[in-house]
């Protein structure tokens, strides 16, 4: 969507709820490694978690970075639900070049673009057939794409160090204004009362588009240094004094910047700025500290369904997904990208498995943040991988190969019954807590905006040896509230009381004057056909093959994924508050480990008798060698006295 549609859109809101709610956006750039990316690409869903209006991405110097800016731009959309601006310098580029990237953008959903010059390629050499000024590549996006892109530009609070004047700079901006731009976004300043002259003097001209004031906190003494030296920007005398004091300890300097950005972005926000645009400079903590003190983070909860829903037209009408992925989106996004519709209100497709594309093993072998960490930590036995699982789950660990983020506070309810059954060995992959009727705005829960009501199924899916499932099975079947779906590797085995195969909805939502919303099911054939095959595949590509083969390690992931199940469980009971089902599947659990113990404990009688019997038996047999041998002698003592008569 493009930004002056959201901005719009959040002003409607502002009036409909009597609110004077401030936007901000963020600013990030393309890591030139493949470390960086891999941080940018765990950044973005915290980030996310923050609800910018939208973020921007950079582009490298004369498109050096356009191919990984533009991916990025598609990930942060897909996966993370987030409306992107792609900034695009024209100075070294062809109009042939320009066009590529436009479409590429438009393809790729891009809806918004921050059209600069740029820098001056080395040697001060122009392209052939290229464009010299922003304003001639906002008069180019404009013919080429008419409406399509929303077109910021660059303003310059301070003039821009090559203009001739502070003026004739002011000129130069009212021409990209008047070529088509949209919006303003300024270079970062030190001073608000600089951009509020700024934006005065820019409206005495008559440019009327919003101006957005860029802001950039101060992250390290010698960051601030370089950039403040090559922008040329005024630095206030309190700020320059204060990051003296502290500028020999990073800690303290980070502390500074953030309550330095706080300060301006309160000054700007009761001068009556309608949005903050931030430079991130790819960090996350300090920008969470800056929109916490704030204030600015939104209470009307943006977040539409259970996780962040792509921006990309195609996906918009998504509503329904399988929880089976809901740590794995991006696994989810490649095996659904072929599909032209996605079902709507209920899963009821019966082709939908059939859709699903053939995962390849070089998706699953994706590079991981978990591989860096696993590759030092052997697993010798059962007992080290089920440390690993239990690490993970108590934060320990930041990502197992089925669950590629840190888990969220959503799952504290649950987590001491997660751990009990984990250190049982019970090797969980997913669950979800049950909900009953807590408020849509729910921090933690909610989705879909005000107004709602959110229910949810308490569901749990994990890894079990195969000398325990049929123990397991048994008392899943007698528990009565249960669903169940169990299967082997090759899914030649499966245990389930859903023998009609039926779709069962784990999450739904309820508002006023709407249908109920059922964003996330239980698909028993995409579990059996799909799922299947890509979870158990895990332990090989993700965790088996970086050891080497044939060590006690690969051994032990190898045998895993052979011989294990996996479970899926869902618990239909969702209303009860009573100590007794609070936690029907974990209770099921318990008994299942109770009933083991009792079962190695009647084992454990029969093999005492048994040995009892054996040592009885055995000294039975021994006595009866005394008597055989004594009977044997004394025959022989008679025939012998026989004999002398």
């Amino acid at each position: 969507m493009k930004l002056a549609e959201l901005i719009a859109r959040h002003n409607e809101l502002n009036q409909a709820l009597q609110s004077n709610e401030v936007w901000y956006s963020f600013e990030l750039f393309p890591p030139k490694t493949e470390k960086g990316r891999e941080a940018l690409r765990r950044k973005l869903n915290n980030l996310a978690e923050l609800e910018p209006l939208i973020v921007d991405i950079t582009w490298g110097a004369g498109g050096s970075s356009n191919t990984t800016s533009l991916r990025i731009c598609k990930r942060a959309q897909q996966l993370h639900g987030l409306n992107t601006m792609l900034h695009l310098t024209c100075m070294s580029m062809t109009r042939e070049e320009l066009k590529q990237v436009l479409q590429s953008a438009k393809e790729k959903g891009i809806q918004n673009i921050l059209a600069l010059r740029g820098d001056v390629p080395q040697g001060g050499k122009k392209v052939d057939n290229g464009l010299n000024y922003a304003v001639d590549l906002v008069k180019f996006i404009k013919n080429i794409h008419k409406d399509y892109f929303g077109i910021c530009v660059a303003g310059y609070p301070e003039g821009h160090g090559e203009a001739e004047s502070f003026e004739k700079d002011l000129f130069y901006l009212k021409q990209k204004v008047d070529a088509g731009a949209d919006m303003i976004i300024t270079q970062m300043f030190f001073d608000p009362n600089i951009f509020l002259n700024y934006k005065k003097k820019c409206r005495e001209i008559g440019i009327k588009c919003p101006i957005i004031p860029g802001i950039m906190p101060i992250m390290t003494y010698s960051g601030f240094m370089r950039m403040t030296k090559f922008t040329k920007v005024t630095v206030p005398k309190e700020i320059t004094e204060g990051l003296e004091k502290v500028k020999d300890d990073k800690v303290k300097v980070v502390d500074f910047g953030v309550s330095t950005c706080v300060k301006m972005c309160q000054q700007l926000i009761l001068d009556g700025v309608e949005g903050i645009h931030i430079y991130c400079l790819n960090q996350y903590k300090p920008v969470e500290r800056i929109i916490k003190g704030l204030s600015l983070r939104s209470s009307r909860y943006r977040r539409s369904y259970p996780w962040r829903r792509s921006t990309i037209q195609k996906r918009r009408g998504e509503t329904i997904r399988p929880v089976f992925w809901a740590y794995r989106p991006e696994s989810y996004i490649y095996l659904t990208n072929k599909w032209e519709s996605f079902p709507k209100q209920e899963w009821n497709d019966n082709n939908t498995v059939r859709k699903f594309r053939k995962i390849k093993p070089k998706i699953l072998k994706k590079v991981h943040p978990w591989g860096s960490f696993a590759k030092n930590r052997p697993v010798n036995s059962i007992d080290d991988v089920t440390k690993i699982f239990k690490d993970f789950v108590t934060g320990e660990i930041s990502s197992i190969p089925w669950v590629e983020r840190r888990l969220n506070l959503t799952m504290q309810p649950i987590l001491e019954k997660i751990v009990f059954a984990i250190k049982n060995k019970i090797l969980i992959i997913n669950f979800q807590p049950r909900l009953n009727g807590i408020l849509s705005e729910n921090q933690l829960h909610g989705f879909g905006g005000p107004g709602g009501y959110i229910y949810q199924k308490r569901y749990i899916e994990f890894f079990i040896s195969p000398d325990r499932i049929k123990l397991l099975v048994k008392l899943l079947k007698a528990s009565g509230n249960l669903h169940y779906h169990a299967t082997n590797c090759d899914g030649s085995i499966v245990y389930t009381n859903n023998t009609e195969g039926n779709v069962i909805t784990v999450t739904w939502a309820v508002f006023p004057g709407k249908p109920i919303i059922q964003p996330v099911i239980v698909d028993p054939k995409c579990f059996q056909n799909v799922w299947r095959k890509e979870a158990f595949d895990l332990w090989i590509y993700q965790w088996r093959d970086l050891f080497i083969e044939g060590t006690k390690s690969w051994k032990t992931l190898q045998e895993i994924r052979d011989t294990y199940f996996l479970v899926n469980v869902v618990d239909n009971d969702f209303t009860h508050h009573s100590v007794e089902t609070e936690y029907n599947i974990y209770n099921t659990l318990k008994s299942f480990f109770i009933k083991e113990k009792q079962l190695e404990s009647q084992q454990n009688e029969q093999k005492l008798k048994m040995q009892k019997m054996l040592e009885i038996e055995k000294e039975n047999q021994y006595l009866k060698s005394l008597l055989a041998e004594f009977q044997k002698k004394q025959s022989k003592e008679i025939d012998e006295k026989v004999d002398k008569k």
